[in-house]
């Protein structure tokens, strides 16, 4: 009997009086499901956006409502899809804000590895974001939720950041989720307008967050 076959959906009624899986069950279904997650990726970057069940089941060699199983439904699949991007990108941002250097420096790499993730996996980037709303998953909530995450991370960071170059951390907080939200709102732009290079895009947002606007004083 193949892995496939053992994660088929029974047929006949449930064994109510079975034992609770154990650990060795537990860690083999996430496994499955990390998998699965992978399959879904690689159609994604295939076929983009629009990426089906079938098809994801199928470069996943098992049939759709093994993934049913692993996920109740497609808007479960996308959300762990949306965990495992955010997991992975949140990770390299952190590891861009302690990677050394001046504020400046920091900001740009801190706002570079947001972009390459963007830029890299634009097909995810157009799932997570633009089909979330077919797919039954309200993509504000979507985005609102890991725009909360990132920003508690990077203000975690940020304090610890500010308290090291003797700086007021007070601001800390208010200072990330502004700083989150707005590379976000500019890296979607990007990808829709595509006028700029990374690096310009960069160097720009750079800029404003560290310079403020080209502005001595208030227009006429």
């Amino acid at each position: 009997m193949t892995a496939a076959e053992l994660d088929e959906e029974p047929t006949g009624p449930a064994d109510t009086s079975a034992p609770a899986p154990g650990r060795r069950g537990s860690r083999r279904r996430v496994d499955r499901s990390a998998e699965f997650v992978e399959a879904a990726k690689t159609v994604i970057r295939r076929e983009g956006p629009g990426a089906s069940m079938d098809q994801i089941a199928a470069e996943a060699g098992v049939s759709k409502p093994i993934l049913y199983r692993h996920f109740t439904d497609r808007a479960g699949l996308v959300a762990a899809i949306g965990r495992s991007s955010a997991r992975r990108v949140n990770e390299e941002l952190v590891r861009a804000m302690r990677s050394g250097g001046t504020p400046s420096e920091l900001v740009y790499a801190t706002i570079d590895t947001y972009l390459s993730f963007i830029e890299a996996d634009p097909e995810i980037y157009r799932f997570l974001v633009q089909r979330t709303v077919i797919d039954a998953v309200d993509s504000t909530v979507f985005m609102n939720d890991y725009i909360r995450q990132t920003g508690e991370q990077v203000a975690a960071v940020l304090t610890e950041l500010l308290g090291q170059w003797g700086y007021d951390t007070s601001a800390a907080e208010p200072w990330a989720y502004g700083i989150v939200g707005m590379v976000h709102a500019a890296g979607d732009w990007w990808t829709e307008d595509g006028g700029m290079t990374r690096h310009q895009l960069c160097t720009n947002l750079t800029t404003l967050l560290i310079d403020g606007l080209p502005f001595t004083a208030a227009p006429a």
